[in-house]
């Protein structure tokens, strides 16, 4: 005959190892894991601001313990559409999301619409802060005085759309860019620290400066006068790189072409006249450290200061080259 402790002590050993079976089954299950009377009320439109859409965000859940659900919850079902765009995700297309990061979905109930409307939403750019940024980049980086300076006509696309975030931008200029006139600089935007877009942005630079002018007609080889010329104020935008600004820098000098009155001057309208001609007899000066030594000599070609020229050594008839320093003297660098 049976006690009642040996029974007792058969049904502890029974709960025991219905214990173990449990947690045997539990640990040798497959990853996916049930949600029994788990309810998934899907939204007929949503708004998202990240790469990412989460369960919790097109779907209200119930039905099972918090920790559960917000496991759920987080759970990415589809990527995001661009920044300003929609897209359109379907019951079919969760599940198999669900069902992919390991979730039985069998016993779940799906309620709502069938396809779920996703709209992410665009930042909306600072417009007149970027001008602002653009016009400080060029003027901390121009080689004109500020006061000097209109910066006109910023443009750049301003319907591209950015994702939300925290929103900087960086300002670079084109190669040898030269900050006059017509411009153009490559303008980048970050969100988070993170780079997403580049984008041309176009502006026109104004800059006011003293120019040299022609006040009367000056023929072909016509020697310029102080007479002959005047300073305004000029857009340096629609001029010559060559422009003259300071009048000492050209007097004295000939004009190369026929120059009419109003016309602005350029450095390649004049030149220096000829020191020396053909046959002028010229001291030949040479430079050898402690010592000068002196010559005399012809030359054989015009020239200007500066320029070299050949020379008859009249004492030992060797022709050489040598630099016009001035009117009747050239100088052998040595």
């Amino acid at each position: 005959m049976m006690t009642h402790g040996s029974q007792r002590s058969d049904d502890m050993r029974k709960l025991v190892a219905c214990l173990i079976i449990m947690v045997a089954v539990c640990l040798l299950s497959p990853a996916a894991y049930s949600l029994d009377g788990t309810c998934l009320t899907l939204k007929t439109a949503v708004l998202v601001e990240q790469d990412s859409v989460r369960l919790s965000d097109i779907a209200t859940l119930t039905g099972t313990s918090k920790g559960r659900l917000k496991t759920l919850g987080a759970t990415v079902v589809a990527r995001s559409p661009q920044p300003g765009q929609t897209r359109f995700v379907g019951i079919d297309y969760i599940r198999i999301r669900l069902r992919q990061a390991g979730i039985d979905t069998a016993s779940m109930l799906f309620k709502g619409p069938q396809d779920i409307r996703i709209t992410r939403l665009a930042a909306t750019l600072p417009t007149q802060r970027i001008q602002r940024a653009v016009e400080m980049a060029i003027r901390s980086r121009m080689p004109w005085k500020n006061e000097d300076v209109t910066i006109s006509d910023i443009e750049w696309d301003q319907t591209i759309q950015l994702p939300m975030g925290k929103l900087t931008y960086q300002i670079e200029p084109s190669r040898n860019e030269d900050y006059l006139g017509q411009t153009i600089f490559a303008l980048h935007f970050f969100v988070d620290g993170e780079p997403v877009r580049k984008v041309w942005v176009n502006a026109t630079i104004s800059v006011l400066a003293d120019v040299v002018t022609v006040i009367r007609p000056l023929g072909k080889y016509a020697f310029i006068e102080l007479a002959d010329l005047s300073v305004e104020r000029r857009d340096l935008s629609g001029l010559s790189s060559d422009t003259v600004s300071r009048i000492e820098d050209v007097l004295g000098n000939r004009t190369t072409r026929m120059i009419y009155p109003q016309t602005v001057l350029q450095s390649s309208m004049v030149a220096s006249p000829p020191l020396v001609r053909r046959g002028d007899i010229v001291k030949i000066v040479a430079n050898t450290g402690p010592m000068i030594i002196t010559a005399t000599g012809m030359v054989k070609q015009q020239g200007c200061k500066g320029e070299m020229v050949r020379v008859v050594n009249t004492d030992s008839n060797r022709i050489i080259t040598a630099r016009v320093t001035g009117p009747g003297e050239v100088a052998v660098d040595f």
